[in-house]
């Protein structure tokens, strides 16, 4: 069951698919109500979307900016260390892959976790990455590298203890 402060809404009260009369759609109605008046309009709303019939969280507000929260622990624990080729520092920013000033989302198969160094670098120019597997499906997450000299290297998170 959700903690106290949450709301439990159907995804279509979000994304307009319901069609019909507007009154008939599910929707945040008196959960949203009730949670406002509670908390004298002070709510931070994170959209967390579980698998069917109430199983785990499988995704969460991809439009958010920073990697917070659950979103950073998920990273940290699946990465461990700088996901830099031969590098194995301790992990200190959290980068978007597909840069989100360019339009990358704030997911988990978009993200990584770098050392100082290598967040620094990878944001000069002539350097690019790429999510080359999201990390479903049996597979490791997997990025590919491109350096200022065209050499590529690929990177993928180890494997769970």
């Amino acid at each position: 069951s959700p903690p106290a402060d949450a709301a439990e809404l159907p995804a279509q009260s979000h994304s307009g698919r319901t069609g019909g009369d507007p009154r008939s759609r599910p929707g945040p109605g008196r959960h949203c109500r009730d949670l406002l008046r509670s908390s004298r309009g002070r709510v931070w709303w994170r959209r967390l979307f579980t698998a069917p019939a109430g199983g785990p969280i499988v995704a969460g507000d991809r439009f958010r900016r920073r990697f917070d929260g659950w979103l950073a622990q998920l990273i940290s624990l699946r990465d461990r260390t700088c996901r830099d080729p031969y590098c194995d520092a301790p992990i200190r920013h959290l980068d978007h892959v597909h840069r989100r000033a360019d339009g990358g989302p704030t997911t988990l198969a978009n993200g990584r976790g770098l050392c100082e160094r290598g967040n620094y670098v990878r944001e000069m120019p002539g350097w690019t990455a790429t999510v080359t597997e999201d990390g479903r499906h049996s597979r490791p997450h997997t990025v590919m590298i491109t350096t200022p000299t065209g050499h590529t290297y690929t990177t993928s998170a180890p494997q769970p203890p």
